[in-house]
């Protein structure tokens, strides 16, 4: 019995030290340093800007539209654009020699926020618009994200 005891013991503290170490919170700020933060961001926005880029190319005519492809790509790039943000947060990882950032980030940081949260909703309504189908609504939505992108490039990168 006290071998069942000491044994049920062991494995609620492994649960509860999963629980913990695992929790959404743990992994929203799941950097070693700054420099990881850094990496983080900037792979999210390249992961972001390579399928912006694919789409645009269909957009513009650059290449032949896929209404399939193109839905499948719009819901990447939706889903990434939540990513890049936490990495400008963490302590410390405010420009460095490998960051195209500016320091007008941490300046300005509400309005950078905003800017965020902005661009998300114009990445959701890109999906909504490739969801339709109507080439018509896609462009419009592509457009709307790509001068929210610029602005906000004109604004905080290098």
């Amino acid at each position: 019995m006290r071998l069942k005891s000491a044994l049920w013991s062991c494995l609620s503290g492994i649960v509860v030290f999963g629980a913990v170490a695992f929790s959404p919170v743990q992994a929203q700020h799941a950097f070693n340093d700054a420099d990881k933060a850094v990496e983080y961001r900037q792979k999210a926005l390249s992961l972001m800007q390579n399928n912006f880029a694919y789409l645009g190319d269909m957009v513009k005519g650059d290449m032949e539209f896929d209404g399939e492809i193109f839905k499948a790509r719009a819901a990447d790039f939706s889903a990434l654009s939540a990513m890049p943000w936490i990495g400008f947060s963490q302590t410390g990882a405010m420009p460095g020699n490998n960051s195209d950032a500016l320091p007008a980030i941490w300046d300005n940081w509400d309005d950078f926020m905003q800017r965020a949260e902005s661009f998300q909703q114009d990445a959701a309504a890109l999906a909504a618009a490739a969801e339709s189908g109507d080439q018509g609504d896609i462009r419009k939505a592509f457009m709307a994200a790509a001068k929210n992108c610029k602005a906000c490039h004109d604004q905080y990168k290098d």
